[in-house]
């Protein structure tokens, strides 16, 4: 298990531990404390003027900024990849509701495609249980555009979500350890990662806890695991006509499974003991 789940997992891991998404965790001073500022800060509107990742990627590091997005990352962590079935258990999990609002979940545009390339693409990120605190930040630019849901209603969306878009799913603890915020990230635009790519630091975008592996007896070749990578982890050889995974380069977030037209992919506990 990651050093989150050994801390914060009860022998389970973190974020499927009842606790880290209670109502009693959720309305904390330890979350508050954390949550109040953090979701009251301003962020500019995009487009960025980059075309692609790899332009995001290749920007220049500043001087002192490794350093910098070190010390904000450590205190909490920030996004670490799940399935979507780990999204279902986590919905699942948040049905305490607050005493601010009817409803435990709450839809609202993503912030990294809104710095990055403006209004261009609508996909959402949900926030869970103290839901009026994600309705504070960015107010120019949610709009109005957030919606209450319940545990179910998300439930639907993320799994309609899952057939229709490469998004790799991300949860983050809100105030160690509580697991407030389920991202849907587009790989090409998310902070988190491009911070981790260029910095060559795990901290802000924390591998999974599984590892796909390929049936070989089952796979064509086809290569659309390989197009639909969102981490370059798997290639497709032409000597054996089968694809193979690079498992150091795996984050587990189990794209290629559900596009794969042979079901010859699938995810297997992997081991994330440091470094995630």
């Amino acid at each position: 298990m990651c050093e989150y789940c050994v801390q914060h997992g009860a022998g389970r891991r973190w974020y499927l531990n009842a606790r880290n998404l209670s109502k009693e965790l959720a309305t904390s001073d330890l979350v508050r404390d954390f949550a109040v500022p953090y979701f009251s800060r301003s962020s500019a509107l995009g487009p960025d003027g980059f075309s692609s990742r790899q332009e995001r990627a290749a920007r220049p590091i500043r001087p002192g900024e490794k350093e910098a997005v070190f010390n904000r990352y450590r205190s909490y962590l920030h996004h670490q990849v799940i399935t979507t079935e780990e999204v279902v258990q986590i919905l699942g999990l948040s049905s305490n509701q607050t005493e601010d609002h009817e409803r435990s979940v709450v839809r609202f545009p993503c912030i990294c495609r809104h710095t990055s390339i403006g209004k261009e693409k609508v996909l959402h990120c949900f926030g869970i249980a103290f839901t009026h605190l994600y309705t504070r930040r960015f107010p120019y630019y949610l709009g109005g555009r957030h919606e209450y849901l319940s545990p179910d209603e998300a439930v639907e969306i993320i799994t309609k979500m899952a057939e229709d878009e490469r998004v790799v799913h991300a949860v983050s603890a809100v105030g160690v350890p509580y697991a407030g915020m389920i991202c849907n990230c587009d790989m090409d635009v998310c902070h988190p990662y491009l911070h981790r790519v260029r910095l060559g630091i795990p901290e802000p975008f924390h591998k999974g806890h599984y590892v796909t592996s390929v049936d070989e007896h089952r796979c064509t070749g086809c290569g659309a695991c390989e197009e639909a990578c969102p981490f370059g982890a798997i290639v497709v050889s032409p000597t054996i006509g089968a694809a193979s995974v690079d498992a150091d380069s795996c984050y587990g977030c189990g794209i290629c499974g559900r596009i794969c037209p042979e079901g010859a992919l699938r995810l297997q506990e992997g081991e994330r003991k440091s470094g995630f």
